[in-house]
């Protein structure tokens, strides 16, 4: 009977303990991340501890934006509610590549997720960092179904949206655009670029390299956002196909359909791992093509003062201080405010600002938006008033062409007022009035000098002895200016040849550098710089042929005087390179610089 009861209570006390597989799932994996609050350009360690034999395999998680390094292991004794297990951990370091908030998926799918903030460079989260607490929740996905313009790729990893808010534009025009890189969480492990417009005729400005981040679900599925805002312009009329590109990393499964079909019912990417076999792969996400036309500005209507400024634009200026004295310098400040391509607004219109005196201005940009579209841009430029009097400074006009109107605009400021006053150093050293000289006192020093050893009563107006007079020095002083303008003109003949060689050995030098930046340029595959060298060195040479600056030298010029096509298309090449990435070939490279070699070769052999 004591037997049975033994054999009971044995029993009783073994379907009191947890299962293996139970305690397997409960509480015997879990993570941590230290600190939950970082700032770009730091890391994070992210610590899995396995309680028990550790011999589970653990696969790190895959979170885009995020590098996961596996740093250290370790094997130790904990003791647990008065139990005695061994565990191990697994040490990373979590690197970020971008600022936001991400949540780093549960272990296991009981488990809950983690979050780590990253604050960008000289934030005040980054700032506050070590007094902000850190966060304990995930941020809240929305959304479920594909939003209109997204084109997932064939695995549902990833994809790329670019938005243009119109068709039509002009040559020249900026336009604002956005681009949205969609990463399935778990399956997209990094970015590998920015993105990217395709095709040579497209330059993107000003792209942020700090994109906005946040959560969405698609499908029922979580992605991570990432969205780029930039400025696109086009060089040349036409009507081309407009599409982005960005390069990623996927993890594709290598387990049979079947086998993904029953990992995806587990939901969290980590557990999708735990359990199938995955590898890397490298892919380039492309956005739907879309269709861009692009106009030539038009010639008619065209004002003579317009430099290429496209959008609407507003001018203002004004003067300070408002009063002044004559030699004293003032501050003539012109805004232009609005939205376009504030780089081609130049300050052209204050060079004819009589009678003043004006020095160069200098020019500052404050943007409104982050791609620089809208803002202000300020011109300084310091005047000096010639006369005294109330003077006036005529209306500025600043003309541009606004696309949604289709034609040409000039806008004015109003003129403005100032008071100058004569300087203070000529009212207080003003000479008198011939005619006050008989109401001035008269003493021995107006009237002249009596010498003790003069006879009679005359006066001597000096007592410089004669030949050190004034017009006893005259003759001496035309002898010596003629003697030096001999010389002058002897040494000027003597030196012209030398001076024209040695100026032409100094173009010779320049034109040297500029063919070595052009080969160094080839060899490098740079297009760019290589046709700004060529067109450098183009204009050395033909501005020591011509006697002219290098910088006067133009493809007018060229086309004009030399009829050569060659030379004409490397300075379009020069131009169009800076703004479109034109891409050419070793083989082009070369025929092109034969071309710049040829001119060097004739120069020389002249």
């Amino acid at each position: 009977m004591r037997a049975n009861r033994k054999s009971v209570w044995l029993i009783v006390l073994i379907s009191m303990l947890p299962a293996p597989g139970a305690l397997a799932d409960e509480q015997l994996v879990y993570a941590t991340i230290q600190p939950a609050q970082i700032t770009l350009g730091e890391s994070a360690k992210f610590t899995i501890t396995n309680l028990g034999d550790g011999t589970s395999a653990v696969t790190m998680p895959v979170v885009p934006g995020l590098k996961f390094e596996v740093i250290g292991r370790s094997r130790q004794i904990e003791l647990i509610n008065g139990t005695t297990l061994p565990s191990s951990s697994i040490v990373v370091r979590v690197t970020p590549q971008v600022a936001g908030i991400f949540t780093i998926p549960g272990v296991t799918p009981k488990t809950q997720p983690l979050v780590l903030q990253v604050n960008p460079p000289g934030s005040a989260g980054a700032a506050a960092l070590s007094t902000a607490k850190p966060a304990n929740a995930p941020p809240i996905l929305s959304g479920a179904s594909v939003p209109k313009g997204i084109h997932l790729t064939e695995d549902g990893s990833a994809y790329l949206r670019l938005t243009v808010p119109k068709r039509e534009v002009y040559v020249g025009e900026s336009i604002p655009i956005e681009m949205e890189v969609g990463m399935r969480s778990g399956f997209v492990s990094s970015l590998n670029g920015l993105p990217k417009l395709t095709g040579e005729n497209f330059a993107l400005n000003n792209l942020s390299h700090q994109p906005e981040r946040s959560e969405k679900l698609i499908e029922g599925q979580p992605f991570v956002l990432l969205t780029w805002r930039s400025s696109l312009s086009v060089v040349k009329p036409g009507t081309f196909p407009l599409m982005a590109q960005v390069p990623l990393t996927v993890k594709i499964r290598t387990r049979s359909k079947r086998q993904s079909d029953l990992d995806d019912q587990f939901g969290d990417p980590f557990w999708q791992n735990f359990f199938g076999t995955t590898t890397p792969k490298d892919i380039t996400v492309e956005s739907p093509a879309q269709e861009l036309r692009v106009l030539e500005l038009p010639l008619a209507g065209r004002p003579a003062d317009f430099h290429g400024a496209i959008g609407s634009f507003a001018l203002e200026s004004d003067i300070s201080p408002g009063k002044g004295d004559v030699g004293e310098p003032l501050t003539l400040r012109m805004r232009v405010i609005g939205s376009g391509n504030f780089d081609r607004v130049d300050s052209a219109m204050l060079q004819r600002v009589d009678p003043w005196k004006t020095y160069p201005p200098k020019s500052t940009f404050n943007s409104s938006d982050p791609v620089a579209h809208k803002g202000e841009k300020i011109f300084e430029q310091p005047i000096i008033a010639s006369k005294p009097g109330v003077q006036t400074l005529p209306a500025l006009s600043f003309s541009y062409f606004d696309p949604s109107l289709r034609r040409y605009e000039t806008v004015h400021s109003s003129a403005l007022q100032v008071t100058i006053s004569p300087a203070q150093a000529d009212s207080s050293l003003a000479a008198p009035a011939p005619g006050d000289s008989a109401s001035s006192p008269v003493n021995e020093f107006t009237q002249g000098l009596k010498p003790d050893h003069a006879a009679g009563g005359r006066l001597a107006r000096s007592l410089t002895p004669p030949y050190l007079q004034q017009r006893f020095l005259a003759a001496p002083c035309l002898l010596v200016l003629a003697f030096t303008a001999a010389c002058i003109g002897v040494r000027r003949r003597r030196s012209s040849a030398g001076r024209l060689s040695g100026r032409n050995r100094v173009a010779s030098r320049a034109t040297e550098r500029k063919l070595a930046q052009m080969e160094a340029a080839a060899r490098a595959g740079n297009p760019g710089l290589f046709f700004t060298s060529a067109r450098e060195a183009l204009q050395e040479i033909l501005a020591a042929r011509w006697q002219v600056a290098a910088g006067e030298v133009t493809a007018a010029q060229v086309q004009e005087r030399l009829g050569n096509d060659d030379i004409g298309r490397i300075f379009a090449f020069a131009d169009e390179s800076k703004y479109s990435g034109y891409d050419v070939d070793d083989t082009d490279l070369g025929r092109w610089a034969r071309v710049v070699r040829r001119e060097v070769a004739v120069e020389a052999a002249r």
